[in-house]
């Protein structure tokens, strides 16, 4: 199986932020979120990886130069402008193969539901496509039978069920499913799911017990950093440079090469690599090389 991952959007919510990095390479502890993403499908078996490009594109090549990731390929779909969910997948059909079902996540979702769990639920299912679906949290307009495994209705377009789940950014597609696209370049992927709910052919599967995040907003990202379990990861760089004076949290994420001077306390901040920290209190604040955002 190969997967895609959707890297082309502006995140325009996480601005200023994404006016540095696209969404899916802000910083996560000590990597680029991307990493993260990589990791994640290749834990669950998947060796080939796409991932659609558009605004800040050569931040890409700057963060995987060799196209590769664990000796795995990647590779990008540049959109001069987005295609919006379904035309990101249009223009990837030269790259995907047909007679393999394709993983698909949104690039600023971050969770650890089991796909290994999803594959097989597509595959029992009979489907074109299966859901990853909450039915907590979040926006809940996904109509779903449990009973029957099919989802019944998605933002009340069909009038029949208003929603109980939350799609969880994450599903799997067969590539036969391009057959029902429009002839437009950009547009949405939803009215064809809308189509294919109506021929009861598309399935769902709850994970609710998965840790899940999407870092919308400055505020959500530094709280799911804030949230996230440390594990083996360093919340503080061995190369930043923190003066014995200062006081840091153990919550606060520190960068490589950053710097963080005397007089200063940092308490459930982010500092991102390369960043110079100013002197005085700070609380809840992410630093940058250029700039910092309240959160």
């Amino acid at each position: 199986m190969q997967s895609f991952i959707l890297g082309a959007g502006l995140g325009t919510r996480l601005m200023p932020l994404t006016s540095l990095l696209p969404k899916p390479l802000i910083p996560v502890f000590q990597q680029p979120m991307a990493e993260l993403l990589l990791d994640y499908h290749y834990e669950a078996g998947i060796r080939e990886f796409i991932i659609n490009t558009s605004h800040l594109a050569l931040c890409w090549d700057r963060a995987f130069p060799e196209h590769q990731w664990r000796g795995c390929p990647i590779r990008f779909s540049y959109e001069l402008t987005p295609l919006d969910s379904g035309g990101g997948i249009r223009k990837i059909l030269p790259l995907i193969d047909k007679d393999s079902p394709l993983l698909v996540q949104n690039g600023d979702i971050l969770t650890d539901l089991p796909l290994q769990q999803l594959i097989a639920a597509h595959k029992a299912s009979g489907a074109m496509v299966t859901l990853a679906l909450r039915s907590k949290d979040g926006n809940r307009n996904v109509g779903f039978d449990e009973t029957a495994g099919r989802v019944t209705d998605m933002r009340h377009l069909l009038g029949k069920d208003k929603g109980t789940c939350q799609f969880a950014g994450i599903y799997i597609m067969e590539p036969a499913i391009a057959d029902l696209f429009p002839d437009e370049e950009t547009f949405s992927i939803v009215p064809v799911w809308i189509e294919l709910i109506r021929r009861g052919q598309i399935a769902g599967a709850l994970f609710d017990e998965a840790r899940w995040y999407e870092p919308g907003t400055p505020a959500a990202y530094l709280d799911m950093m804030l949230d996230l379990p440390k594990g083996d990861r360093n919340r503080i760089h061995p190369t930043a440079q923190i003066d014995s004076a200062s006081i840091v949290c153990p919550q606060t994420v520190i960068g490589e090469n950053a710097t963080v001077p005397e007089e200063t306390t940092l308490t459930e901040c982010l500092v991102w690599p390369n960043t110079a920290v100013p002197p005085g209190d700070h609380s809840r604040r992410i630093f940058t090389p250029h700039f910092s955002v309240d959160a």
